[in-house]
């Protein structure tokens, strides 16, 4: 009898969803007839009068993505097989590539953060900067981020070309490069004033690595190097893992609010941090190109009173994308929620302002905001 009532029971919901899925394609057909019969009838000619013949998958895949285009959200993407896997291999930081970051502006262009040293582009004097023009010969406007970083990605000995427009001179370059397998730290760690005692940290990403990499960075700089104070560089940090710009802040922060999330339904979530307070004086640095993730941690930091912003505006990327795998081996990246500041502050196309604004000279090798952030330092140390 038991079992019987369960197999009922079963069959009385496959049913409910059943009639609640029909009544959905009802629901869609009827509100979106119009829009319906034109994706048919466009199919339906392609399939039966085009010179050329077409392939399904490729069929849906261009309907996803055109989906997700009419959004007109430049941070949702649909990802198909391989430029997924380029993103998974780019967080996890180890990858055959020329070694640069790069981060879509608020004008849609293609803007190269600072190369890594020692890599490809390093070498062949790529800069920070420069706007992608063209990927061997591929013109690079309205191309989206993880696409041009799927054509970068290559095979270790293979060349790249690419194009650049580099403000500074009005001009553009042309760069043949050769690839390398790049493993990419993500911390880079020293003192840099060893009569004050104060360490520097830069961080470059938000990684799968990152938040191991900062605690030893951060455990050795207070251990062995006894260091008094602490600069955290944020600047040309175009972001990465959510997750992980919440596990950075909990070294710094004492079970503190990290940031808040709300999503289309209006349910928020708050993220505090762990219970690892590192308690020396912090001072960060952040420009233009500090986005997402690196917003995250500016403002947990400030807004909790740990910390003291030098440098530049914020780049202004309040939103949160979530990524759901498809069954298909690719990926939709959706923005899914914003979010806001412990102090309750929505930064979207706002970004955060500094508590000392340094702006640097181009045309100098000299750090401006560094030393300011070295003078604001010592000012917390004595």
């Amino acid at each position: 009898m038991k079992k019987n009532a369960f197999l009922k029971g079963v069959n009385t919901f496959l049913a409910v969803m059943g009639a609640i899925f029909v009544a959905g394609i009802l629901y869609i057909f009827l509100t979106n007839a119009g829009g319906l019969s034109t994706f048919i009838g466009v199919l339906g000619l392609v399939k039966t009068q085009s010179l050329y013949d077409i392939d399904n998958t490729n069929v849906f895949e261009g309907a996803a993505s055109g989906i997700v285009s009419s959004l007109n959200d430049p941070y949702s993407e649909y990802l198909d097989k391989n430029t997924w896997q380029d993103l998974q291999i780019r967080l996890d930081a180890k990858f055959g590539g020329i070694g640069v970051y790069i981060l879509q502006d608020d004008q849609g262009r293609l803007k190269i953060l600072s190369p890594i040293k020692g890599t490809p582009a390093f070498k062949e004097g790529i800069k920070h900067g420069d706007i992608i023009t063209k990927i061997n010969g591929e013109s690079a406007v309205g191309m989206s981020q993880d696409e041009a970083v799927h054509l970068m990605r290559g095979d270790p000995g293979t060349q790249l070309l690419l194009s650049v427009y580099r403000g500074s001179d009005g001009k553009e370059h042309d760069f043949r490069i050769i690839r390398e397998i790049i493993n990419v730290p993500s911390v880079e760690a020293r003192v840099i004033d060893s009569a004050n005692q104060i360490g520097y940290i830069s961080l470059n990403q938000f990684g799968s690595r990152s938040a191991e990499e900062m605690k030893e960075s951060v455990n050795d700089l207070l251990d062995n190097k006894k260091v008094r104070g602490l600069i955290l560089d944020l600047r040309n940090n175009g972001g990465g893992d959510f997750d992980v710009s919440i596990d950075i802040a909990g070294i710094f922060l004492d079970g503190d609010k990290v940031v808040s999330s709300v999503d289309a339904q209006g349910n928020e979530k708050v993220y505090q941090a762990s219970k690892g307070k590192v308690d020396i004086p912090l001072v960060v640095l952040v420009n233009e190109d500090s986005a997402s993730a690196s917003e995250i941690l500016a403002a947990a930091l400030r807004d909790n009173q740990r910390a003291v912003l030098v440098g530049k505006k914020t780049f202004g990327k309040g939103l949160m994308q979530t990524v759901f795998p498809l069954r298909n081996g690719g990926a939709l990246k959706l923005t899914t929620q914003k979010y806001y500041t412990p102090a309750g502050i929505d930064i979207n196309e706002v970004g955060i302002t500094p508590d000392y604004v340094v702006e640097n000279n181009a045309d100098e090798d000299k750090d401006l905001q560094l030393d300011k952030a070295i003078s604001v330092l010592k000012k917390q140390i004595y």
